[in-house]
C-alpha cells in the first residue's frame, strides 16, 4: 500500500472510531513519536493529522 492510501485508510479508520476527536488522537501519537525521536512516524502521523483535518473541512457526501 503507498503512503498516501495508507495515510488515508488510517484519517477515514480515526474518523470512524473516534469522530470529532480523531485529530487529537493523531496528535498525541504524533507526540508520542516526537517524544521518542522517531521521525519516520512522526511525520507521519503529522500527515495524517493534515490529512484528518482536510477531509473534516471538506467531507465526501457519499449518501
Amino acid at each position: 500500500m503507498s503512503d498516501n492510501k495508507s495515510i488515508e485508510t488510517i484519517a477515514n479508520t480515526l474518523i470512524s472510531q473516534y469522530g470529532d476527536d480523531a485529530e487529537a488522537v493523531a496528535m498525541l501519537r504524533a507526540a508520542e513519536y516526537a517524544a521518542d525521536l522517531n521521525n519516520e512516524e512522526w511525520i507521519k502521523w503529522e500527515n495524517i493529522i493534515k490529512k484528518i483535518h482536510s477531509m473534516n473541512e471538506s467531507p465526501k457526501l457519499d449518501g
